[in-house]
């Protein structure tokens, strides 16, 4: 683990040694590491000469470990200093770059499934504080990536908000993973008819697909997309964004990813919540079923079962009493 700071990996054994023993003689450092006296020895003369082991005054040579915040003080300042000279390096040639790539220098063509995706993975793994995006219909440039960048996005505290055209969900196999997403953190809605696919991260960065044509191996063609950069046209779509996240139907699911049935509750699980952002998004029984990997049946008789504890008779009343008591 320490091996960026410079060690070997018996080095880093020996000092872990040194730290769990406070402080060793050769000898005793050769009898916890299970090797030779003299190849004890070299290891503390070795971390002694980089600032990780101090001689104990004394008639042994005996030896103690380094604070680590002392000892790997100076690396981390210095790791620190070269990051700041790698973004300034950064900074000087995206200016470069955009100077030649495009006149206007907020815009870049992309070309190609491949490149799209890795564009949207940059995007993601880019991201610091949050990424907004609109998902529909045809599925063209997305791969496995995607989730996993995603992922690792959120496990560091990144915002992800997600609005899916309902068209996505009634396609088979649930291409975009929508319930493993939300498992992980995803903040997801449902709309219908939207008028493109978008992500944007930060307020920095939007990729939008111009030209969605599925790839064809036999006439060559591939999807476009272009990169935005803050303009106002980075800001128009931010706004409408927001504008649809207002107006679209949050997705609901329980902790274990499925319908949490108890039909003798007169509250809904978290599962029975998720059923009913589904109903209102206007998905059908069996396709709610898919989503939530359950039988139709199972579907219409949890329905029916919350249509009775709300003590109303039909479907848009249900969703109405939903709505008031806070439901979804």
């Amino acid at each position: 683990m320490l091996e960026v700071s410079g060690l070997t990996a018996s080095e880093e054994s020996a000092y872990r040694a040194l730290l769990r023993l406070a402080a060793a003689t050769d000898l005793e450092l050769a009898h916890d590491l299970g090797t030779t006296a003299l190849e004890a020895a070299q290891l503390l003369l070795s971390l002694e000469n980089q600032g990780m082991a101090t001689l104990v005054p004394g008639t042994a040579r005996r030896y103690r470990p380094a604070p680590p915040d002392l000892a790997f003080g100076p690396l981390v300042q210095s790791r620190e200093q070269e990051l700041r000279e790698i973004r300034a390096r950064i900074t000087v040639l995206t200016t470069e770059y955009r100077s030649r790539a495009d006149p206007a220098g907020f815009v870049e063509v992309v070309h190609g499934a491949k490149a799209i995706a890795q564009r949207v993975d940059q995007l993601q793994r880019n991201a610091r504080k949050e990424v907004r995006g609109l998902v529909k219909p045809p599925v063209v440039a997305a791969c496995e990536q995607d989730n996993d960048a995603e992922y690792d996005a959120l496990a560091q505290g990144v915002r992800f908000r997600v609005i899916y055209d309902r068209e996505m969900l009634l396609l088979p196999g649930d291409p975009p993973d929508v319930a493993d997403a939300v498992a992980h953190g995803e903040e997801a809605r449902i709309a219908v008819g939207l008028p493109l696919k978008l992500a944007i991260a930060d307020d920095d960065l939007a990729i939008v697909p111009v030209a969605e044509t599925v790839p064809d191996p036999g006439t060559n063609t591939e999807p476009t997309a272009v990169l935005l950069r803050p303009s106002g046209l980075l800001d128009a779509l931010s706004a409408l964004f927001e504008s649809l996240w207002q107006s679209s139907t949050p997705i609901l699911i329980g902790a274990n990813g499925e319908l949490d049935e108890d039909p003798a509750s007169e509250e809904p699980t978290p599962g029975d919540m998720r059923l009913l952002s589904l109903l209102l998004a206007g998905l059908t029984d069996q396709s709610i079923a898919t989503q939530l990997g359950l039988s139709t049946r199972t579907v219409q008789r949890r329905l029916h079962d919350l249509i009775k504890i709300t003590g109303v008779r039909t479907r848009v009343q249900l969703i109405w009493q939903a709505t008031k008591r806070g439901w979804i």
